[in-house]
């Protein structure tokens, strides 16, 4: 790992929240959690610096997104004259001096950093039994939420599950097989749905609960192809959802990303949400995906920079409300609708836009639009229907109860904000299994769109050559089956602790 770049970051986040403010010039002993750890409060500090990673610009905040939807075949660059180490994501051109993947790769291990430290915290303070139960439970979600990640990402990575208190522990460190660190994703994920309230104060959704870490297992079992267990840990949170954990389907797809309704909605499970109380300062609580989405010249710190390939706007059923949610064809100028698909000099990039994210953000704080009211959907109630459908259809087949989900997430898209119209239809009872889980495929594909699921569908599918060299590709790309499921590892970590680089790099 980088080592002093990480642990530095890590104690600056901990010490942060933790009121430590004389950073030495030898950090041995700074994360010794018998430092600046005294009470459950200040354990709760800490687990928030862990969550305070996500908010970071280096993951969901810029980085991450972007990463996800370049790399799918839905989204591509949309201005060429970014940087170059996004077009690079983009073109499957990636070396491990990319600072856009190895930012994703530091902020996740500092948040695992943060959850390893509030853990070895905990025996050391006072307090309910119940309580320390549920803070170790949201300090171990974070870590294996971060694995997680990281393991889909980069493939094998060291797994640390200790607080590090000196350089000299990171010295030699090795790279953990996946299949190892699965097993601890799981146990930690099972912990966390055992001890973790079924909703926090004020049925916030950016803090893990029971039914978080429910709904990440169930994505865990379906990304090892283990159906059975996923099918289990989908039907738990469909059963319990309306009472215990209160989730529900929005009538209305478009008010999922309307910034002023954000506190309202009983659809999403775990977001990353920007208005806070968790750490501010740097690159925390800043939401880029606005300006990166928005359409270049529209206004101010507007870049064109990730757009739709533009055979996913002209395949997409115009019938189908979600296109209208998902994308923008044309804008308002000078008072006049104009596409923005043909050739108009005042938005240079003729391309459909996302609109998920700027089209309403809310009335974020002074009008500044990197503090967007709007919450990125992490895992929504549509995405735990449209994992069981897939679980039980690998195992049981096209049943009653899978279609019966399908249908749910189609009943809504039905609805176009007024009314209800015919498309998409219902899917009827005897359908062939084999065509059934492609339906569910492409369900989520519409569904989930622009919302970070799509590469990591491609990735566990493994089809990354029927997406991207078929003739019905979305974004005709060259692609090595040998090296593209796996980003590089950064170029720093690889000299520092002679690890091999994955394969193709």
């Amino acid at each position: 790992m980088k080592i002093n770049k990480i642990l530095l970051s890590s104690i600056l986040t901990i010490s942060l929240l933790a009121g430590c403010t004389n950073l030495e010039e030898d950090p041995k002993g700074l994360l010794a959690p018998e430092s600046f750890f005294k009470s459950l409060s200040d354990v709760e500090a800490g687990i928030f610096g862990g969550y305070s990673q996500f908010v970071s610009q280096d993951l969901y905040g810029r980085e991450l997104p972007l990463v996800l939807m370049l790399r799918s075949d839905m989204s591509a660059i949309g201005d060429l004259g970014t940087e170059a180490v996004r077009r690079q994501i983009d073109e499957f051109d990636m070396d491990s001096q990319n600072y856009i993947s190895a930012s994703v790769w530091e902020a996740f291990f500092r948040a695992i950093s943060a959850a390893n430290t509030t853990l070895a915290a905990l025996p050391m303070v006072n307090g309910e039994t119940e309580k320390k139960n549920s803070l170790e439970a949201e300090a171990r979600f974070i870590r294996a939420f971060s694995y997680f990640n990281l393991i889909r990402l980069f493939g094998d990575v060291p797994y640390l599950n200790t607080p590090i208190e000196t350089t000299t522990q990171l010295q030699g460190a090795v790279r953990t097989p996946v299949a190892e660190i699965y097993k601890s994703v799981e146990e930690d994920l099972l912990y966390a749905k055992l001890h973790l309230p079924s909703q926090h104060t004020g049925d916030v959704r950016n803090r893990a609960t029971s039914g978080t870490a429910a709904t990440v297992l169930a994505d865990v079992y379906l990304t090892q192809r283990n159906f059975t267990d996923a099918a289990t840990q989908a039907r738990y949170v469909i059963t319990n959802a309306s009472g215990k954990y209160n989730y529900s389907l929005e009538k209305d797809y478009q008010n999922l990303f309307r910034g002023e309704l954000a506190s309202s909605l009983k659809e999403p499970i775990f977001v990353v949400d920007w208005q806070n109380n968790l750490l501010g300062a740097g690159n925390i609580n800043l939401d880029w995906l606005i300006s990166q989405t928005r359409p270049r010249g529209l206004l101010p710190r507007s870049l064109s920079v990730v757009v739709p390939t533009l055979k996913v706007y002209q395949s997409w059923d115009a019938r189908d409300y979600r296109r209208a949610v998902s994308m923008d064809d044309s804008v308002m100028i000078n008072g006049q609708k104009v596409s923005i698909i043909e050739a108009v000099t005042q938005v240079p990039v003729n391309r459909p836009h996302i609109a998920k994210y700027y089209r309403y953000p809310g009335p974020q704080d002074a009008g500044d639009d990197r503090r967007a009211d709007n919450d990125y959907h992490i895992y929504r109630y549509a995405d735990v229907l449209l994992m069981a459908a897939e679980a039980i259809a690998e195992t049981e087949g096209a049943t009653d109860e899978a279609i019966g989900y399908i249908n749910l997430i189609r009943t809504r898209a039905r609805f176009n904000g007024a009314s209800n119209n015919s498309f998409p239809e219902n899917v009827q009872a005897g359908i062939a299994n084999e065509d059934f889980i492609h339906l569910v495929r492409e369900e989520r594909r519409l569904e989930l769109a622009f919302e970070f699921k799509r590469w990591f569908d491609i990735q566990r599918w493994q089809n990354l050559s029927e997406v991207f060299t078929s003739a019905d590709s979305y974004e005709p790309r060259n692609v090595d089956l040998q090296r593209d499921y796996l980003l590089p590892l950064p170029l720093n970590e690889i000299r520092l602790n002679g690890w091999e680089q994955n394969p193709g790099y």
